[in-house]
């Protein structure tokens, strides 16, 4: 992959939509990885229980709408986005509300029911990978809820956590490599991952 680092940095972004509408977004720095790491990114293993863990969050009958704010204040997010609305001249307040329209998919034998979402983690605007799923019983509410941004939050935590493992053990291999083959760390950088992961096995077996 070849990332277009940002001004800020290289950034990991885990987000979720549901069509044009961006729900919620965790980042964290990409910058503490290797390169290796970073251009070697699999969470695929992760997505099957978030993706479960948010058609639950997001079909909620209620939610925790109250944010903290700091100083001992909170904000009622769904009143305050509803004076926004109201602050609008009426013709215009229909389409503002938010209520996605659910869609019925014929896919072989099976009818997929629901308001069609997507994650995705990315590294500043590059996909690493993506995901769509449907959520049947789609509570519009979850838009400005609390209970969405900590659901987010965690999958994304668990996919630093994931990567930094990875990292950690990159990091051994790279001084395996160093000091068993003699290689320089640009020399380790140029490798292809296939020739790389050729010469690890063929250390583990010395």
């Amino acid at each position: 992959m070849n990332e277009k680092k940002e001004e800020h940095g290289n950034i990991f972004r885990f987000s979720l939509h549901q069509g044009e509408t961006l729900l919620c977004e965790s980042m964290f720095d990409a910058d503490k990885f290797n390169p290796f790491t970073r251009y070697s990114i699999d969470v695929r293993d992760i997505l099957p229980r978030a993706i479960t863990r948010i058609q639950k969050t997001l079909s909620r009958r209620s939610y925790d709408v109250v944010a903290e704010v700091g100083e001992g204040k909170s904000i009622d997010l769904f009143a305050y986005r509803q004076g926004m609305i109201n602050s609008y001249l009426e013709q215009y307040r229909t389409e503002m509300h938010y209520n996605p329209e659910s869609i019925t998919q014929q896919i072989e034998e099976k009818t997929i029911r629901g308001v069609p979402c997507k994650i995705g983690l990315y590294i500043n605007q590059n996909p690493i990978v993506e995901r769509e799923f449907y959520v049947d019983g789609f509570n519009p509410i979850a838009l400005v809820s609390v209970d969405i941004v900590e659901v987010v939050t965690d999958i994304a935590e668990l996919m630093e956590t994931k990567i930094k493992k990875n990292d950690i053990r990159n990091m051994w291999d790279d001084y395996d490599l160093i000091n068993y083959r003699g290689l320089s760390i640009n020399q380790i950088r140029e490798l292809h991952p296939a020739k790389r992961a050729e010469m690890l096995r063929r250390l583990r077996r010395n």
